[in-house]
């Protein structure tokens, strides 16, 4: 699977918010005394900007590892993704401004302060860059249209304590290490209310929420590296991923599979096959309900082989009840949920299955578990249209 591939298939349209918590206190201590606002970096020219969004190029001159791990994740890709590019233009297609606001609060979430929904500034185009996450100084689970509080400026927010920096000022902020800094964009409700994805919702309604297991402790783990250049914030010897580990190897430890009986009485093999959430938070799959896992029991005898099939997905329909098959149509229609089987954290799923088999001979019983996700992608198509055709003989 390719990393554009990898990358919506995990995280293509978690946007907007839950309609159901009040807005949460972020537990902050006052900025740490820091040297005079808007100043160069000991590394290079670039200046943190005192009165608008800075780009994530300026703080990777101080940040180097952080940024480098920034760049290849989720958030780097959220507004450049082919896959989410397809979806986004058919949603402007359809609905114009709507959709475009709908889309960049957490596609481009630096919209939601600066208004430009056109895109026509750099930093807007970052995607979920740097200057956006450290600058929240609120969630409102229950804002659809405004999910985060911002407070522009030089005070930088996130979970070191007791630091300083001679770029910018530093706060320390309790909910940069709460699930529920994720949650203002991880849950997308139709402005009907209907919970079309629900990631924090998942994860909130599980055991890891009663652990007091964070989204932050599977998906930013602390990793070898240094916060800042030397000069820059005290250095440490590591940091916390920004690359947030949504990848197909996380996926393929999220679910364990076992046949845990296979019998054969006369003409009739019975197979029981056990499912289970070892590894996420949250349901799997999580995110948009066009993705589906899907078990596949297979039985082999006598040269013949039958098959059979469990899906886990979420089905939603339109209001006329009509199932919706692709991601913007989802996110703009969704109404109404027809079904939801996935398999939740820590969950146990036993599925049976019987097949008629021939002959005395050996039963092969083989069972596997896939993730499959169909987006719409644009692609270049060759075009070769005949226009006209001469010919002559000469002897």
């Amino acid at each position: 699977m390719s990393a554009h591939i990898r990358f919506l298939a995990l995280a293509l349209g978690v946007t907007l918010a839950l309609p159901v918590l009040a807005q949460l206190d972020i537990g902050q201590t006052p900025a740490a005394a820091a040297s005079p606002a808007w100043q160069q970096s000991k590394r290079g020219a670039a200046k943190v900007n005192p009165d608008g969004y800075t780009s994530a190029r300026i703080c990777g001159e101080c940040h180097v590892n952080i940024y480098e791990s920034w760049k290849r994740s989720l958030h780097a890709f959220s507004l450049t993704d082919p896959i989410f590019d397809t979806a986004y233009m058919q949603a402007v297609k359809e609905v114009g401004e709507e959709a475009r606001k709908r889309c960049l609060h957490c596609h481009a979430p630096m919209t939601m302060m600066n208004g430009d929904y056109d895109l026509k500034e750099g930093v807007s185009r970052e995607g979920v860059s740097c200057d956006f996450c450290h600058t929240v100084t609120a969630v409102h689970l229950d804002g659809r249209d405004k999910p985060y509080s911002i407070e522009l400026g030089l005070v930088k927010r996130g979970v070191i304590r007791q630091t300083s920096s001679p770029a910018h000022e530093v706060a320390y902020s309790a909910l940069h290490g709460k699930s529920e800094f994720c949650g203002g964009c991880h849950n997308y409700l139709t402005p009907e209310g209907r919970a079309i994805i629900g990631t924090y919702d998942e994860w909130r309604a599980g055991p890891y929420a009663a652990e007091g297991v964070q989204c932050q402790n599977c998906h930013m783990v602390m990793s070898p590296g240094k916060v800042a250049v030397e000069g820059g914030l005290q250095p440490s010897s590591e940091f916390h991923l920004h690359s947030l580990i949504h990848d197909s190897a996380q996926l393929r430890s999220a679910l364990a599979l076992q046949i845990v009986r296979a019998e054969r009485s006369g003409n009739l093999l019975v197979a029981e096959v056990m499912v289970e959430n070892v590894g996420s938070g949250h349901m799997v799959p999580t995110g948009l309900p066009t993705r589906e896992v899907v078990l596949r029991v297979e039985v082999e005898s006598g040269g013949h082989v039958r098959s059979a099939e469990r899906r886990y997905r979420k089905v939603v329909a339109d209001k006329s009840g009509r199932p919706l098959q692709s991601d913007y149509r989802v996110l703009l229609h969704g109404a109404r949920i027809l079904n939801d089987n996935r398999i939740a954290p820590r969950e146990k799923r036993i599925e049976s299955f019987r097949f008629p088999v021939r002959g005395t001979d050996t039963v092969r019983v083989t069972a596997e578990l896939a993730y499959q996700y169909s987006p719409a992608m644009l692609s270049v198509k060759d075009m070769n249209i005949p226009l006209g055709k001469s010919e002559r003989y000469v002897r």
